[in-house]
């Protein structure tokens, strides 16, 4: 099935300041697919494109087939629920814990409010080391800290798509084996994903299709 399908899509190119030449692209459940790119800018707003975080100048974004409506951010909301976003672009609530971010984003996918992680959650946060950061602010997080906070929480959707911006530079060299393994697991349950990357070994392993970024124009090989 396919989970993401644009269509005719069109958004504003960081690169050329012009709109991208409509185009059309799908992710399949269990697809990976990698991003070639020119513009690392261009790259980031295509991410954010596939997340619902950039309105489209024209054309169709189809989730499961349903054409979602940008009208109001709230006819949003269960598609957004679906689809975990890594990236630098991503942030805390950071007048919240870590823990209190982490429960108000397992509240927002299962809608049952708890005052304990899960299991699943406690294991994550283990295997990024920050269990013992949970009672802290995001303030008081060392960068790599914050980073691995913020890929627990998009993991703890349990998303259907995951879109990943340069995991060797949010997730670190090394936390790529841990996170690899999870990619493999994600894709185990037919979750497809999309990411952007400059680590050959990480592609060459992943990817099974490309998406080629570039002066505005986009086309999937």
């Amino acid at each position: 099935m396919k989970l993401i399908e644009l269509s005719g899509y069109s958004f504003q190119s960081r690169k050329t300041g012009k709109p991208f030449k409509p185009f059309d692209f799908s992710i399949s459940q269990g697809d990976v697919a990698s991003i070639s790119t020119d513009s690392s800018g261009d790259a980031l707003t295509f991410l954010k494109v596939l997340a619902t975080l950039v309105h489209p100048l024209q054309g169709e974004y189809r989730f499961k087939q349903v054409r979602l409506n940008f009208s109001s951010y709230k006819n949003l909301l269960e598609t957004k629920k679906k689809i975990g976003f890594i990236s630098s672009y991503a942030a805390l609530i950071n007048n919240r814990s870590v823990r209190e971010n982490l429960l108000l984003m397992s509240a927002y996918h299962t809608n049952v409010l708890s005052t304990e992680l899960d299991q699943t959650a406690q294991n994550l946060c283990a295997l990024f080391s920050i269990e013992n950061k949970l009672a802290l602010r995001p303030a008081a997080l060392t960068g790599t800290e914050y980073r691995n906070a913020v890929t627990v929480r998009e993991l703890i959707k349990a998303p259907e798509v995951l879109i990943i911006e340069y995991p060797e530079r949010h997730i670190g060299f090394s936390n790529l084996e841990i996170f690899s393994r999870i990619v493999r697991e994600l894709l185990d349950r037919d979750v497809g994903i999309v990411f952007v990357s400059e680590y050959k070994k990480f592609i060459e392993t992943f990817s099974r299709k490309k998406v080629v970024i570039s002066r505005g124009t986009l086309r999937t090989i």
